[in-house]
C-alpha cells in the first residue's frame, strides 16, 4: 500500500525514538481504539426486538418470517423512483443498479432494498421519518449471530446479489486510497461515535486497510494500513503477514539488498521519514527507511540497525564485524 497515501489520509502518528536523534515513541490510536468494541465503538448488533440497526422498523416476528411475500410487491421502477427520492433528501449517494421490495412492516410502511455501484447498499423502511440501513451493516450482525450461537436461525435481511458481496462493494472505495489493492475480502466492522462506519478491507498479495466514512456515506474521512495497526497492537482480520512483508519488500529498489521477505513491521517515522523492519527467511534482517515521499531511501542490516529504535525485533542482530 502507498504509505504515503494511507499516511495522508490516517491520523497515525508513529514518532519513533531514533537512538541518534534522542526522540521519543508515542503512537496514536485510531478513535474508538477497537475496530468490535473500545469506549467509542460500537458494534452495533440487532437481536430480536432489541434496538440495533434496524431499531424498531421491524419486529422479531417480521425478522423470523423474512421476506414478507403475501402481498403484491411494488413494481422496481417504482422502488428505484422511490428510494431515489429518500436518499436524495437524505444526502446519502447511491447510483442504484437493482431495486426491489421485499414487504411492508406492521404498520404497513413499504420497505424497500437496493443495490448501489459504489458502496453499501440499503434496506430502506419508507415511514414518516424513513430509516436507512446499511446492508453491510446488517451483513456483519448476521454473521456475528451465527458464531454466537450455530444453532440460533438468523434472517438474512438484504437479499439483492450486489448487497452479499462486501469486497465489490467497498472496492472503489478502496482503490482511491490505494489503487494496487485488488480487494478480495471485506467486512464493515464497527461503528465509530454515532456517526462513521469503520470498514476492513484485504488486498490480494498486499497489506490491507480500515476505512471509515460518515454513515451512510461513501467519502473516505479516515484510513489505516494494517501495518500501522499492527504497530498499535490491533489485527487486520484479511491481511496475512506474508502479504505485510511483500509490500514492505516491494518498496527495495531491484539492486537493493536480497530478503526472502517473510515479516515486517513498522519501526516508525522521524522527520516525515518512516522506516520497516523486514524480517528474512534465510540470513538476517534489515531496517528500510522510505522518503516522506514514499520512495526508497536506505536500508540497514540488522547488524548495523541497532541505533535505530532499539534494532531489529524480528531477527536478533549479529555484532558488526
Amino acid at each position: 500500500m502507498g504509505p504515503v497515501r494511507l499516511l495522508a489520509r490516517s491520523v497515525l502518528a508513529l514518532i519513533v525514538g531514533l537512538a541518534f536523534c534522542g526522540a521519543a515513541l508515542a503512537q496514536d490510536e485510531p478513535p474508538g481504539g477497537n475496530a468490535m468494541g473500545g469506549n467509542e465503538v460500537s458494534d452495533g448488533h440487532h437481536d430480536g426486538d432489541h434496538l440495533g440497526p434496524i431499531g424498531p422498523y421491524l419486529s422479531a416476528a417480521e425478522l423470523r418470517n423474512w421476506p414478507q411475500g403475501s402481498r403484491r410487491a411494488v413494481p422496481e421502477r417504482l422502488v428505484r423512483e422511490r428510494t431515489a427520492e429518500i436518499l436524495a433528501s437524505a444526502g446519502t449517494p447511491c447510483d442504484i443498479v437493482a431495486a426491489h421490495n421485499p414487504g411492508v412492516t406492521r404498520q404497513r410502511k413499504e420497505i424497500y432494498e437496493v443495490a448501489c455501484r459504489e458502496g453499501p447498499g440499503y434496506l430502506v423502511v419508507a415511514t414518516d421519518a424513513p430509516a436507512i440501513l446499511n446492508c453491510l451493516h446488517l451483513a456483519a450482525t448476521e454473521e456475528a449471530q451465527r458464531a454466537a450461537d450455530a444453532s440460533r436461525p438468523v434472517t438474512s435481511l438484504c437479499l439483492l446479489d450486489g448487497n452479499k458481496d462486501a469486497a465489490t462493494a467497498l472496492r472503489p472505495l478502496a482503490t482511491r486510497i490505494d489503487p494496487a489493492c485488488v480487494v478480495d475480502q471485506a467486512a464493515w466492522i464497527g461503528r465509530v461515535g454515532e456517526d462513521q462506519d469503520r470498514y476492513e478491507v484485504g488486498c490480494e498479495g498486499r497489506d490491507g486497510l480500515w476505512l471509515q466514512t460518515p454513515v451512510n456515506r461513501t467519502d473516505v474521512t479516515e484510513t489505516f494500513s494494517c501495518l500501522d495497526l499492527a504497530a498499535m497492537g490491533e489485527a487486520c482480520k484479511f491481511t496475512t503477514p506474508a502479504e505485510q512483508a511483500a509490500t514492505v519488500a516491494s518498496w527495495l529498489p531491484a539492486d537493493g539488498p536480497a530478503c526472502a521477505a517473510d515479516r515486517a513491521r513498522v519501526v516508525g517515522v522521524a522527520g516525515g521519514s518512516r522506516y520497516y523492519e523486514l524480517g528474512c527467511a534465510a540470513g538476517a534482517g534489515l531496517i528500510l527507511r522510505l522518503t516522506p515521499e514514499g520512495r526508497f531511501d536506505h536500508a540497514w542490516p540488522c547488524a548495523q540497525a541497532s541505533g535505530i529504535a532499539g534494532g531489529c525485533r524480528l531477527t536478533p542482530p549479529t555484532p558488526e564485524a
